[in-house]
């Protein structure tokens, strides 16, 4: 959790055409605004004197650094500000100069090769009940990697070694906006989440014993093996899940009491479209992140499965099209 206060990073980016850098417009689509079509692309980005700096790689550029890194930039077919200009409606007023935020979210994997996720607590005004990797905003003079690992141990209680911070590599961007589908009201919210990876010298077991959840932001984590992984993912590998699959999880109560127990899988198998703010499912943005980590784990895949169309199982006449009506 940013303390109060905090100066918020923000998106510059450098459209098609243009010579320079510009900030990015609340309530304007990131990929749109880059020419990036079709709901996803490769995008270089840098940061650079408290702002993510994004451009598309082909287009030449002075300002590209030795830090700057070409990745996946995507966002959902149901993205609100792809469809926003469709509606005719617009952004309030109030909100119209804020910028588009950048945050920051870490997949977390053990020795053992399983993953962390956390529950964001029921009263979080944005995304409550939704499952998520571990992070939160960046604070002003504070490095990608900085910044979650601040808000990993600020929501789990664990830290990172030395050794371990090595590993850490960016895996992707993704465009997120609040509330999820324009049906559920008017953007309120939008960041640019930067993905990163880390992996541990320590076991889920020996991690699981050094959990201090905050209840101010999560009550509950969960390790998720490769297979539960899949299955979050692609809807073809949901098909053998039983939905009663019990998985363990350590809960935190609103007094900071933690217990050990049980949740059953549906949660992984919940509809890609949310519906409602308190629906309790794995992000997109979420699912976006593991497909990518799972493109890296799975040596012998040799496809990329982390595109919209797998991700969302896209009829081939709405890729590229991002179909407001469509829905799973």
């Amino acid at each position: 959790m940013a303390g109060t206060g905090y100066r918020q990073v923000l998106v510059q980016l450098r459209r098609p055409g243009s010579k320079s850098y510009q900030r990015a417009v609340f309530g304007e689509c990131v990929l749109g605004a880059l020419g990036v079509t079709g709901g996803e692309g490769r995008v270089q980005c840098h940061q650079q004197d408290n702002s993510l700096w994004l451009q598309c790689p082909d287009q030449s550029s002075t300002t590209t650094t030795t830090t700057t890194t070409t990745t996946k930039l995507m966002h959902p077919p149901f993205c609100p500000c792809y469809h926003l200009a469709d509606t005719g409606r617009g952004v309030q007023d109030e909100l119209k100069g804020r910028g588009v935020a950048v945050g920051v979210a870490v997949l977390l994997e053990a020795a053992d090769g399983l993953l962390l996720l956390t529950r964001r607590a029921s009263h979080m005004r944005t995304f409550p009940n939704t499952w998520v990797p571990p992070g939160g905003h960046i604070e002003e003079g504070e490095s990608l990697e900085t910044a979650v690992l601040r808000e990993l141990e600020e929501e789990t209680g664990l830290s990172v070694t030395e050794d371990e911070r090595r590993t850490c590599h960016i895996l992707g961007l993704w465009e997120s906006v609040f509330p999820p589908i324009l049906s559920l009201g008017d953007p309120r919210r939008q960041h640019v989440v930067v993905y990163l990876h880390i992996t541990l010298t320590r076991s889920s077991t020996q991690l699981q014993q050094l959990f201090k959840l905050c209840p101010d932001e999560v009550d509950a984590a969960v390790w998720l093996t490769p297979d539960l992984i899949r299955m979050s993912v692609w809807s073809e590998e949901k098909a053998g899940m039983d939905k009663e699959t019990l998985i363990p999880v350590t809960l935190v109560n609103k007094h900071g009491d933690q217990a050990s127990g049980t949740i059953e899988a549906s949660f992984l198998l919940s509809n890609k479209n949310p519906d409602t703010i308190n629906m309790e499912r794995v992000s997109t943005g979420s699912r976006f992140a593991l497909s990518l980590w799972l493109e890296q784990h799975q040596k012998s895949e040799k496809q990329q499965r982390s595109s919209q169309k797998d991700l969302y199982e896209l009829p081939d006449h709405t890729v590229g099209h991002n179909a407001l009506s469509w829905t799973p």
